[in-house]
């Protein structure tokens, strides 16, 4: 929450002509698989593209450590992935150099659910004196078997999916759980962004991300508009300090990110 108060001081600082070329409001780590679900074998390895950036804009990119866990969960089972991530440099927008970012590779081998879920190295903003951890995930249904797409992966922040989260036509309405440590998080703040990867037209700043309210039991809904992958971004505070760079205790920002996919219904 402390991310949009600072993003509200900043867009009143701001000259008008700023706010349409560098300003963005969330941060956001892409787990983007090649393929949103399996039907072919011929697409059956999938391949990660990892990165920390502003979706919507798709700059800047952000330079990331290591991730601490990269798994996979099939079934309630749990498979540790992080030996399949590759370290690769890249050049972006607003970029004045290479960042490090992160590939991965996995192979469907049988049908069912697939929980794909990260744990990244905290990072430093500097312009918020915060440390910001957002464990993600991204479901991919293979074959058409489904078996564990409402299965919480028990990450400390996490979205439960309450609509299955693949096979969504365009405005479709997706309605997810925020759970802080298992438990419903009441009045979460959730972000969502569009990776547009600067392609679409942004008319004003509160266009890049969109903000919704969970209830009291941590339940949101919110209608994709535009066909593509979509972040939903569950912030909480809960008061966890860690040492920054600079040596001072900054205020740990812990996100729980899901991406979800839709598509045009044919005509």
């Amino acid at each position: 929450m402390f991310l949009i108060r600072l993003s509200l001081m900043l867009v009143m600082s701001l000259p008008p002509l700023a706010l349409t070329t560098s300003f963005a409001n969330a941060h956001f780590l892409e787990l983007i698989p090649s393929q949103p679900f399996i039907s072919k074998s011929k697409h059956s390895t999938l391949t990660f593209d990892i990165r920390f950036t502003h979706p919507m804009e798709g700059a800047p990119l952000m330079d990331m450590q290591t991730p601490e866990q990269f798994g996979v969960q099939i079934a309630g089972v749990k498979h540790d992935l992080t030996s399949e991530l590759e370290s690769t440099r890249l050049k972006g927008k607003l970029n004045p150099a290479n960042v490090s970012s992160f590939k991965a590779q996995h192979k469907i081998k049988r049908a069912g659910d697939y929980t794909f879920f990260l744990t990244p190295a905290p990072y430093w903003e500097a312009e918020e004196q915060a440390m910001i951890i957002h464990y993600t995930k991204v479901i991919v249904n293979a074959y058409g078997l489904e078996n564990g797409w409402e299965t919480p992966v028990g990450l400390p922040v996490e979205i439960m999916p309450l609509s299955r989260p693949y096979g969504l036509w365009t405005n479709n309405l997706f309605s997810g759980q925020v759970l802080n440590n298992g438990q419903p998080e009441a009045n979460a703040l959730v972000e969502i962004e569009y990776r547009g990867q600067g392609n679409v037209k942004i008319p004003a700043t509160p266009f890049i991300t969109q903000v919704v309210r969970a209830d009291v039991n941590g339940i949101f809904h919110y209608a994709m508009p535009k066909a593509g992958w979509w972040g939903f971004a569950a912030l909480v505070d809960n008061g966890k300090t860690l040492i920054a760079p600079d040596g001072t205790n900054a205020q740990v920002e812990e996100g729980g990110l899901l991406w979800v996919h839709t598509q045009n219904m044919p005509k």
